[in-house]
This record gives C-alpha cells, structure tokens and sequence, in this order.
C-alpha cells in the first residue's frame, strides 16, 4: 500500500482566490456604472410651483339641546325616620370599696359537671347505586 502524497503545486491557491473574488468585484461595479449611465437622472426645470391655501373654517351654531338645561327629575322630599334618642350615658359606677380580708379557708373542690350528652338522632345510609359491569374492549386477533 502506497501513501498517498500531497500535490505541493495546489498546496497555496489563497492568491489565485483573491484575485478572482476581485476580478467579480471589479466587474459587478463596472455593471453597476454602465446600468446608471443607460438611464441618467432626470433634472427638474425650475422650482415646482405649490400654492399654500389657508383652510376655511366654517362654524355652526350649537344644536338646539345642547344649549337648553337639562330637565332634571324633581325628588320626593325625603322623610326622617322615627328614632327614639339614645338616653344619655350614666357616668360608670365606682368600684366598691375593698371589705376587709375573709378568713383564707378552702372550699371543698366542687364536683365537675357531667358534660351535657349531645342530642342524638337516627342517620340511615343511603344504598349504594347498583353500577353498570364494566365493558372490556379487546380486539380481534382475526
């Protein structure tokens, strides 16, 4: 088996690129310039003649309603309810004076209230609803 070798001739072909990417340049300005001198630009005689006319404003007198008031509905007077007054609040009452100590003797502990039994009534549970068999879906293996 025999290497393959490198042709040293095509090894550097960057300049040979260069100057065809600037030959195409070269040429497309070139046809870019005879296309604009096929069809020179036309030139204006003198200044376009443009006349300025102020609007006219035309006014209206206001229509009929507009200048009229608006006819507002009359409200019915408007009755107070009847509201007894609120009495005049009495001063608060003077806490009583502090009566002299009572003998510290301890109550007997009072027996705990029974808690009161919750009011109880009769609950029937509903049967269930008969359900529908559930449908298999196979395929045929014909």
């Amino acid at each position: 088996m025999e290497k393959q070798k490198r042709k040293p001739g095509r090894s550097d072909v960057s300049g040979l690129k260069w100057a065809i990417s600037t030959a195409a340049f070269a040429v497309t300005i070139g046809g870019w310039g005879w296309l604009a001198a096929q069809n020179p630009p036309e030139v204006a005689a003198g200044e376009p003649m443009i006349t300025i006319v102020p609007p006219s404003v035309a006014y209206q007198p206001l229509p009929d309603w507009l200048s009229q008031s608006p006819a507002l509905p009359v409200l019915p007077t408007v009755a107070p309810l009847n509201v007894p007054d609120m009495p005049a609040r009495q001063p608060a009452a003077q806490p009583a004076p502090a009566a002299a100590p009572a003998p510290a003797v301890a109550p007997a502990p009072a027996a705990a209230p029974a808690p009161a039994q919750p009011a109880l009534r009769e609950v029937t549970v509903p049967a269930p609803a008969p359900r529908p068999a559930p449908v298999a879906r196979t395929r045929s293996s014909r």
